[in-house]
């Protein structure tokens, strides 16, 4: 086993590019740097037990977990040497900490937690036991987890932090339309995974004078009302990491299309159902980074020794058709580091 993964360590393993989006130019490819440093051997036979945690089925989370699983067949693990416990919490905190705690219970070696609830549920049910965790999609790692230096985490915490991309999806909407002078803000306060992102928003419309509307929706059937409403008093409309929004995208991006606004978001998967761009995480690149972290951890590694991964900015995302739609004037050297997403049917 050791032998295994120091071999592995070794190498840069290519990954092609997320099923639906493409680089203008050429396919995405990743080959994350890994450490060629030798892990701690375990005990002989003893397989490495990860258990994996998604606070909740929604579309960026599920593109995540499926890149960490394949990352560990890339890894060339079979079930003899890891195994792997996943868990979903349905959406619930209380469901999410009963989870860690039976992590922890039967001795995982590593939790990898999915989002910022998961997160917060492994750190606190990992806190005083031997248990690593590296949690993915986490906006404020010091707020959020208690990090107070993500270049050598403190404790046996790292992962991959996701962007707070609220000024540069702000950015990027005055390079479309220099004349922004109001934005809509459509999101649902409830749902725990754009917190960090509406006040930021809010701080970051203050700081370049724009008038901000809000535009609340607690069920996805209010979506398309909401969004028409925005549409009527704001130049353009955001959304953050949202799941109850990006269960309505489709409908929400018909009445943006029907109210001629752009639509700003903050994931891939609402850029495919009709928004013009995002500017956020690379879900599938971020499962991949989890997955070299956990194997590493696994194999006895210090989460001091390996850095929380930011993704900086974010990656911005465009729907093609959309942009062709609303005429927008998106600049060629966005355009030329941009994602390509294509509609959903």
């Amino acid at each position: 086993m050791k032998k295994l993964i120091c071999g592995l360590l070794a190498l840069a393993l290519a990954v092609g590019a997320l099923g639906g989006c493409s680089n203008k130019d050429s396919e995405q490819s990743s080959s994350p740097e890994v450490s060629s440093t030798a892990p701690a051997e375990k005990k002989e036979q003893e397989p490495y037990r990860i258990g994996v945690l998604q606070y909740q089925e929604y579309a960026p989370m599920d593109e995540a977990r499926e890149a960490f699983i394949s990352r560990l067949d890339e890894w060339g693990l079979d079930d003899g040497e890891m195994e792997i416990d996943y868990q979903n919490a349905g959406g619930s905190s209380e469901k999410a900490e009963e989870i860690c705690e039976k992590f922890v219970a039967n001795k995982a070696d590593v939790i990898v937690a999915i989002s910022s609830p998961a997160a917060k549920a492994a750190v606190k049910a990992a806190d005083t036991s031997s248990t690593k965790v590296v949690f993915l999609g986490v906006r404020d790692v010091k707020a959020e987890l208690g990090l107070e230096n993500p270049a050598a985490p403190e404790g046996n915490v790292t992962g991959v932090e996701e962007p707070t991309s609220a000024l540069a999806l702000l950015e990027l909407a005055q390079r479309v339309n220099p004349a922004l002078s109001s934005v809509g803000l459509f999101y649902d306060p409830s749902c725990p995974y754009g917190t960090a992102f509406v006040e930021e928003f809010r701080t970051c419309c203050a700081q370049l004078e724009l008038t901000l509307v809000e535009g609340q929706v607690t069920a996805s059937s209010e979506a398309a009302a909401r969004m028409t409403e925005l549409c009527a008093q704001a130049d353009a409309v955001f959304t953050p990491v949202d799941s109850t929004v990006a269960a309505a995208a489709k409908d929400a991006a018909k009445a943006a299309a029907d109210g001629g606004k752009p639509w700003y978001a903050s994931t891939q998967d609402i850029v495919r159902q009709g928004a013009l761009a995002c500017v956020g995480m690379d879900y599938v690149e971020a499962g991949k980074h989890a997955a070299d972290m956990a194997v590493q951890l696994a194999a006895g590694r210090k989460a001091a020794d390996l850095p929380v991964y930011s993704f900086g900015n974010g990656q911005i995302s465009v729907n093609q058709e959309v942009m062709t739609a609303l005429s927008a004037e998106i600049p060629e050297e966005v355009l030329s580091t941009a994602i390509y997403c294509q509609p959903q049917a």
